[in-house]
């Protein structure tokens, strides 16, 4: 019995281990059936959330093009990242009818939300606004050609206060380096706020360690055309201070 045992593991040795297939890797954007305005930016991911590449390794770019979603001629495009409730995006793109205005937001029920708040406006009707749900790096990285925005806006993300947690900060160089990218030649301007002291710090020493980065009004920006956000509001209700600043891009 002790030798059939014995031949039973030396055969289990002998087998060559199974092939992992990974599945094949897709990136898509798509509209909400439910929600005019909502777009879905979808992909396969592991288990630490990172899109799973094809075998090359290599991301496939979607054929994407903003005429695609808003089609003036104009062509003026702004990005707000991490937008939440949709605070800042429905106010400024109601202020702005030649302006088209991206909203981004990892969380599904605030992003819709933020285009239920925008519909109800008109915002939507007049169709210079949408929301993208999905990660907003491989949206700018996979999809969205170079020198094609206008403007970014980034203001109170989650600051992911907890050392371990810190990976999770989307303000970093290669997030940087996108940003970069894709901005028009001109006037290249990235609008940061947030009421977090240490990331606020962390996020200014990486502006002024990318080469190509200039901050031009440092911690005491005003809002932006006097526009606040749901979470500044409430922050400034609560006494706490707020670190606003304006960074260029040169090219």
């Amino acid at each position: 019995m002790a030798e059939e045992k014995k031949e039973l593991l030396d055969d289990n040795e002998k087998k060559e281990p199974k092939e992992v297939v990974i599945p094949e890797f897709y990136r898509d954007l798509k509209a909400d059936p439910d929600q005019k305005g909502l777009w879905h930016y979808v992909f396969r991911t592991n288990g630490d959330r990172k899109p799973i590449k094809t075998a090359d390794g290599k991301p496939h770019t979607l054929d994407f093009n903003w005429k695609d979603m808003f089609p003036n001629e104009n062509g003026h495009v702004e990005v707000e990242i991490g937008s939440g409730k949709g605070n800042f995006m429905t106010d400024y793109a109601e202020r702005h009818p030649d302006y088209f205005i991206m909203g981004s937001e990892w969380d599904y029920t605030w992003a819709a939300f933020a285009v239920e708040r925008m519909t109800k406006r008109g915002v939507i009707e007049q169709g210079n606004a949408a929301m993208l749900r999905g990660d907003v790096f491989y949206f700018l990285r996979d999809c969205v050609k170079s020198n094609t925005v206008d403007a970014f806006h980034m203001y109170f993300p989650d600051p992911w206060p907890k050392e371990r947690h810190h990976k999770n900060r989307l303000l970093r160089p290669d997030f940087l380096t996108e940003v970069a990218r894709c901005l028009k030649p001109g006037k290249r301007i990235f609008y940061w706020g947030t009421d977090h002291k240490e990331y606020n710090e962390i996020a200014l020493e990486t502006f002024d360690a990318f080469p190509t980065c200039k901050v031009i009004v440092r911690n005491t920006a005003e809002p932006t055309e006097g526009i606040t956000t749901g979470f500044e509001r409430k922050y400034r209700k609560e006494g706490r201070p707020i670190y606003r600043s304006v960074i260029e891009f040169e090219k």
